[in-house]
């Protein structure tokens, strides 16, 4: 029986075009880096997308859980940690940590991906050596830590902007990047808004592919209690009659300007 994988550790160095006018990391380059590091693991045990690209397979993101417990800012140099951490019949979960070099956690997230048959478009079953890699057994639930409902209606759209999917938000699979939907969900927020407010939590739900040259409408709905935003998010196609993805952040206040999360 092939052993489980141990986590993959890689320094990385936060260059200045990688974070905000405010010096912090984007989320979506928080992604952008999670997935490199996450690839250089999958090479080293031949389930790397170029791999299974020549089989007519890949991996397909179906949902993204983030904490965010402060961004880095820029020049500074981290840690990413990953590893796959369970999988069942359909789903294989990977976890990512980033930390810097004293151990302090600065963000952790958890993502479920699909086995995609290319051809069909459809999910497959988790080959056996897939799941060898993770919990070395399929687990009969997968739990995900989890702020948002599928079914979740968040009221009347506060507001929302329009965007194009362009060629450089075209990834592998020859759709859009699950980073460029962060950047849109987030970038479809009032700039002022983003100036006083620091991102804490999100999760995604991706639920229909967007192909190049696309239009889509990123539309939100917020709520406030107790100095803590939440907002619900919905990425839907131009006619607005079908979600590309929903999904919800969390946002508190900050005193100090200086210190967003996004």
């Amino acid at each position: 029986m092939e052993k489980t994988v141990t986590k993959y550790i890689e320094k990385v160095k936060i260059f200045n075009h990688y974070t905000n006018y405010k010096g912090r990391l984007f989320v979506k380059t928080l992604c952008d880096l999670f997935n490199d590091v996450a690839e250089k693991q999958t090479e080293e045990y031949g389930v790397d997308v170029e791999t299974l690209n020549a089989k007519g397979l890949t991996w397909m993101l179906h949902r993204l859980h983030i904490s965010l417990h402060k961004m880095p800012h820029k020049e500074e140099e981290v840690y990413i940690e990953t590893w796959p951490s369970g999988a069942d019949r359909l789903f294989a979960l990977r976890d990512y940590r980033m930390v810097r070099e004293n151990g302090e956690e600065l963000v952790r997230a958890t993502s479920e991906w699909m086995y995609i048959d290319m051809n069909r478009r459809r999910p497959l079953r988790l080959p056996e050596h897939v799941v060898a890699m993770s919990t070395g057994h399929r687990i009969e639930k997968l739990r995900l830590p989890s702020i948002l409902d599928e079914k979740e209606d968040g009221g009347e759209v506060t507001g929302q902007r329009e965007f194009s999917a362009t060629f450089d938000n075209i990834d592998f699979n020859g759709h859009v990047t699950q980073a460029s939907y962060m950047r849109w969900i987030t970038n479809s927020l009032p700039f002022e808004f983003l100036k006083k407010h620091i991102l804490v939590e999100v999760e995604v739900i991706y639920a229909h592919e967007i192909m190049p040259d696309s239009f889509i409408c990123s539309e939100y709905c917020m709520s406030e209690s107790e100095g803590v935003v939440t907002i619900l998010h919905q990425v839907k196609n131009e006619a607005g009659n079908l979600n590309h993805c929903i999904a919800k952040t969390v946002w508190e206040s900050s005193s100090v300007t200086a210190c967003t999360n996004i």
